[in-house]
């Protein structure tokens, strides 16, 4: 690979992706433009806006109530295959 990462080298290597996984290589690019900064630590994450984001929410009910059904969802649910075939 060359050293210069231009638009033209970009091109030339999705030109070699299967078409079979385009759909792999948008996921990564949407991933891509929409990530903010990386949250590595506390700070980070109490910074983030994330911490209180439910505060004033009255649809939700009890927050860790909520939280915890989200959570059983998320382990119970399955979808399609990851990258690596799980």
């Amino acid at each position: 690979m060359s050293s210069v990462i231009d638009e033209q080298t970009i091109l030339d290597s999705l030109r070699q992706v299967p078409a079979n996984r385009w759909g792999e290589v948008l996921r990564f690019l949407d991933e891509l433009t929409d990530a903010g900064p990386a949250i590595r630590t506390g700070a980070d994450l109490s910074q983030s806006g994330l911490v209180g984001s439910w505060t004033d929410r009255e649809d939700l009910g009890r927050t860790r109530e909520f939280a915890g059904s989200l959570r059983r969802q998320a382990e119970t649910r399955r979808g399609a295959d990851d990258a690596a075939g799980y």
